[in-house]
């Protein structure tokens, strides 16, 4: 028997094993749906129906009451149950399609979405009689590249889904990754703040970087939900054209259009991205150098950081580091602080001002031990 015949009877053996253990599972190559059929769909996504406003309007009350309420959870169920996401997808369809009359009703539906949410946000904390931004709103106040790349993934994610009938369902998720209507809820209850907002730890919104009040967090969250807005467009647009929908050129051209006009997002996403950065550097030097960065006193350290902020002030980074510390810490802290303000300066390249807030405490440890062990332990 050649060698030849040997390997093709052992292959064809190995095939009818492997067919047999898998019970004929074998990777499903599904084509996209045909322009006609995703044009009708996009269609139905871009003009509202009562069911559209209804389930944005609930949307915007859970929102808006997570936010209140500083909830995490209730803000995640607000981002399932909106329907934003749809008519977003189809003004990257119409984009992609040169379609103007499909770009003019995604647009308008997302206008009115918008003033939707951002007007029951707006009388909700009028209701509510709030004047105190927790984190989950002062959260979604700076938005930088990190939720720019959110942005696109989504909108990446949101067009294939809509040409795939298999995964169609999966477009929840991509709304929950993307967030589009918490930005819109903070904007209205920033607006609603004013300039009495103050946030839940006691810190000044100043230091944040919110010297307006809520007219900045308000700016922020709007920021915010532009980036994925736009992010989400431009991605999608390109992921229609990728399969053939439409005409490239023409969509490719108003890509670059959309691209150019959105080039007023690059400083303020650049701008938040770098504080990360330095709150990251921060925080590093400090466990690296000086010791202070330890976060849970129990671990044998007597100094907690409760909060870092970075803002700059006339065009100079300021530092401001709250933190608890005991008295046996303090001793050289004028000196300590200096060399560790010369570090982080030489790591970030830039001059830098760091002001820290110390709370001096008594730490008191005390011991339980069962009866029955105290005598071993002597």
């Amino acid at each position: 028997m050649s060698v030849k015949r040997i390997y093709r009877l052992v292959h064809v053996s190995s095939k009818r094993r492997i067919k047999k253990i898998t019970r004929g599972w074998a990777p499903y190559l599904e084509g996209p749906v045909s322009a006609e059929e995703l044009k009708k769909q996009m269609y139905g996504n871009a003009i509202p129906s009562h069911g559209f406003f209804l389930m944005l309007g609930l949307s915007a009350i859970i929102a808006t009451l997570g936010l209140i309420a500083n909830s995490a959870p209730a803000i995640i169920g607000a981002m399932i149950i909106a329907p934003l996401m749809a008519p977003i997808v189809s003004i990257a369809y119409g984009i992609a399609c040169t379609d103007k009359h499909l770009i003019t009703l995604s647009a308008i539906t997302i206008i009115a979405g918008t003033l939707v949410v951002v007007g029951i946000s707006y009388a909700g904390v009028g209701v509510f009689g709030l004047r105190i931004a927790g984190s989950e709103i002062l959260a979604r106040t700076s938005p930088s590249f990190l939720d720019l790349g959110v942005a696109l993934a989504a909108g990446c994610a949101g067009a294939f889904a809509q040409t795939r009938p298999s995964i169609a369902n999966s477009i929840a998720g991509v709304a929950v990754a993307v967030a589009l209507v918490p930005p819109l809820a903070v904007t209205g209850v920033g607006l609603s703040l004013g300039l009495k907002v103050t946030s839940d730890t006691g810190v000044s919104l100043d230091e944040i970087g919110l010297h307006a009040g809520g007219a900045d967090i308000a700016a922020g969250a709007f920021l915010l939900f532009l980036t994925n807005l736009i992010g989400i467009v431009l991605v999608a647009t390109l992921v229609f054209v990728a399969q053939r929908y439409g005409n490239w050129r023409k969509a490719l051209a108003m890509v670059l259009v959309i691209s150019v006009a959105s080039f007023f997002l690059i400083p303020p996403l650049n701008e938040a991205l770098h504080k990360i950065y330095v709150k990251n550097r921060v925080v590093r030097l400090h466990v690296k150098r000086t010791g202070w960065a330890s976060f849970s006193p129990i671990e044998g350290s007597s100094i907690k950081i409760e909060n870092i902020n970075v803002d700059y002030r006339d065009d100079v980074l300021h530092v401001f580091i709250n933190l608890f510390a005991t008295q046996d810490h303090l001793d050289n802290v004028q000196k300590r602080l200096d060399q560790f303000r010369a570090d982080l300066s030489d790591e970030i390249d830039e001059p830098v001002v760091v002001e820290v807030d110390i709370i001096p405490i008594n730490l008191i440890q005390i011991r339980s031990v069962p009866p029955e062990l105290e005598k071993s332990e002597e």
